[in-house]
């Protein structure tokens, strides 16, 4: 026992050891992980910040899909770096790779994102938006069975020497078990056939009786049925409910809900299968990765009114040539340890970068995540400790602490939280806690959670704030709410709703609105609304202004931006479909105050307008092609927006992703800009765990205003990711 609680407890050990002194800046991708939904089997993909799903396309040999997304405002500093995770094959969900990355390949930090999902062979599947608003699904239709054979390929064995377990289905020799329930199904169907209800009955008993397999969906149907002829429609109904709770959605479902609704009401169905404990599995996962960006940019520029052959006439003393460069290499740890067994969950993540500044001579680390998370399967107890991102529950920032939870009743959940935020703010000292309650259910439709949460920096409250967030599912409408509000400033921080509703196979639509304070309420942001002093600790403040004074100067401070976007796709043929989305943003205005003598106008609307036509399969089984035109408008500026970006694959080795944008802009200000970009990426994967992966970019700019100037940029990146 004593090797046994080494091996468990050595990444807890870790966590609570190191130390949480460098800078935290969190990936988008949290967690990729699969569960099984009645006959499908789910590939739930989750962020560490809210996202909203807007479409997907997908190539005609039904292995990559593109799923397209925005992140939502958040008070968590991002690195938008490209993120990827791999699972293994198992039963007949193939290996697949998941990767996030900018949806502008010209622009890697872009908040228009997209997830590229790359299957190791066809499957049927289908997009949607998730649960929670952060996380998107895709549902593997038919492949629910297979799920835990993923986990168990995806898992190793905890050594003999250190835990003995009993045999189970999944250390079984899984051919013979096939092999052995499409003999008992082929002779029970033959008796079926034949009139011999008993004798069927009894194979497929013996079947049932069997680990889950390929026929156990087909043998349950057929018990029923085989009841159900004998003149049994008491036990004919017991089958038939055992059959919709391990099966409910499927032809066959609805087939069986039919028949169900013409017997006898009947009581809870008794399990069929005696529940074997699964074996304690460990598993260890992450990446690690290296690449180099390097590039230049010259500019030219010359007073517009003595121009006369531009920055190529030397004699001209009002030409002047700039240049910029940038040298830096990257390279990321992304590790990921996971053990389970019949009564625990535990789980270990460490998530790392560096960045190397060639040209500044330093170095800058980022610690994204570590931290040990324990979920009892028994108890309905979790608790995760260390780096960590913020779940909900009023916690707004990238923290160091604690978070732990427990179902007091069914789909009811209490959780409490501590922690310091990651994030230095000048000298002052923060920390929170808070807790909340998770309902899963409050009705069929609808579930939501409610909070409270305190927050101090240098003794005095920073933040109390309470508020709930809602989620309603039903058909193909998701929808979920966010509302925080502040009980020391008074006045709402949050106020955000969006939703999603695929009205069919053809048509869907995305929506949100939302309205909050900028930067959020605190009254930590007195520090940023200083005149004259240079404060650098809330308790700096205090001799001469009282705290309600400060809270107050942090109140008339602070605008509101508001935000609405919608958006619509439409399936043309088996090749295109079409997306358009608008949108509008505004900031409030700050009226005059002591701290802020001339106060700040309303910016006005800046809106958009953009449309896409998107094309997949046009010469191969794996090419995609998205055309976008956008518009882009304000009260003093103007913008047309024209891009291209195609992703090709070349067998099984070679992925291409060329793109080309153009954007013209003129202002009332700065006068005209027209910039043309070129962008090619290449990634080579020399084998399955092993990719090489390059991009260039080229850009040219001229603009017309007070001066005239050209300038020129090339950059790139290349390097090398190694999957374990």
């Amino acid at each position: 026992m004593r090797n046994i609680n080494s091996y468990l407890l050595t990444p807890l050990i870790a966590c609570v050891c190191a130390g949480f002194s460098v800078s935290a800046q969190a990936v988008v991708l949290d967690d990729v992980q699969l569960r099984q939904e009645g006959a499908n089997a789910v590939l739930q993909i989750s962020f560490v910040t809210p996202v909203q799903y807007s479409r997907s396309v997908s190539a005609r040999a039904s292995d990559v899909v593109q799923a397209f997304y925005t992140v939502l405002p958040t008070r968590t500093t991002l690195n938008l770096d490209n993120t990827e995770r791999r699972l293994k094959a198992g039963g007949q969900i193939p290996s697949f790779s998941v990767r996030d990355e900018s949806a502008a390949k010209t622009s890697v930090t872009s908040t228009n994102r997209r997830l590229v999902v790359s299957f190791a062979k066809p499957v049927k599947f289908k997009v949607r938006s998730g649960k929670t608003n952060r996380s998107i699904e895709l549902v593997l239709e038919g492949l629910g069975e297979s799920v835990k054979a993923v986990q168990v390929a995806n898992a190793k064995p905890v050594p003999a020497a250190a835990v003995v377990v009993l045999p189970t289905p999944e250390v079984l020799a899984n051919q013979e078990i096939e092999a052995s329930a499409k003999t008992l199904l082929a002779t029970a169907q033959s008796a079926f056939d034949s009139g011999q209800y008993d004798a069927a009955t009894e194979s497929l008993n013996k079947l049932l009786n069997l680990p889950p397999s390929g026929s156990s969906r087909k043998a349950q149907e057929l018990a029923g049925l085989a009841r159900l002829n004998a003149g049994d429609k008491a036990r004919a109904a017991t089958e038939f409910e055992t059959f919709l709770k391990l099966y409910p959605t499927g032809p066959d479902s609805d087939r069986v809900r039919q028949l169900v609704a013409t017997l006898p009401k009947i009581g809870p169905a008794p399990e069929l299968v005696a529940k074997v404990d699964a074996p304690p599995t460990s598993t260890t996962s992450g990446s690690v990765s290296s690449f180099y960006y390097g590039g230049n940019s010259a500019t030219c520029t010359e007073d517009k009114q003595n121009s006369l052959l531009g920055c190529q006439e030397l004699l001209n003393p009002n030409a002047q040539l700039s240049s910029a460069t940038q040298k830096q290499l990257q390279t990321s740890l992304d590790l990921n340890w996971r053990f389970r067994d019949t009564e625990k969950d535990m789980r270990f993540v460490f998530r790392d970068s560096s960045t190397a500044d060639f040209l500044k001579n330093t170095s800058k680390e980022r610690l994204t995540a570590m931290y040990f998370d324990y979920k009892s399967l028994t108890k309905g107890a979790n608790i995760r400790l260390g780096r960590q991102s913020p779940t909900g529950g009023g916690v707004l920032y990238r923290f160091d602490g604690v978070q732990a939870g427990y179902s007091f009743a069914p789909k009811w959940k209490v959780n409490g939280v501590l922690g310091k935020p990651t994030d230095d703010l000048l000298d002052a000292k923060r920390q929170f806690y808070g807790m909340s309650v998770d309902a899963e259910a409050l009705t069929k439709e609808l579930s939501g959670s409610a909070f409270l949460l305190e927050q101090t920096i240098d003794g005095e409250t920073d933040r109390r704030a309470i508020g709930v967030d809602l989620r309603y599912f039903k058909g193909g409408l998701s929808a979920s709410s966010q509302l925080d509000y502040d009980l020391m400033i008074k006045k709402v921080n949050i106020a955000s709703i969006q939703g999603n509703w695929q009205v069919n196979d053809m048509t869907s639509f995305n929506v949100l609105l939302d309205r909050r304070t900028t930067p959020i309420l605190t009254l930590g942001n007195i520090l940023f609304f200083q005149t004259t002093a240079t404060a650098k600790r809330v308790s700096d403040l205090l001799g001469t202004q009282t705290v309600e004074q400060l809270r107050e100067t942090v109140n008339v401070n602070t605008a509101y931006q508001n935000q609405f976007r919608i958006g619509a796709t439409r399936v043309l043929n088996a090749n295109w479909q079409t997306g358009a989305d608008f949108s509008v943003s505004n900031v409030d205005e700050i009226k005059p105050n002591q701290e802020n003598l001339t106060g700040s106008p309303a910016s006005g609307n800046l809106w958009s307008t953009s449309v896409q036509l998107i094309g997949s399969n046009l010469y191969s089984l794996r090419d995609t092609h998205v055309f976008n035109v956008s518009f882009l408008g304000g009260p003093n500026d103007h913008g047309t927006l024209l891009s291209y970006n195609n992703l090709t694959s070349l067998g099984e080795k070679w992925q291409l992703e060329p793109s080309v944008k153009y954007y013209s802009s003129s202002s009332n200000q700065s006068g005209t800009r027209d910039t043309w970009t070129l962008g090619m990426r290449g990634t080579f994967r020399v084998r399955n765990q092993v990719s090489l992966e390059s991009e260039v970019t080229y850009e040219l700019t001229d603009a017309v205003g007070t001066t005239t100037s050209n300038s020129s940029s090339t950059n790139y990146y290349l390097g090398a990711r190694v999957d374990f």
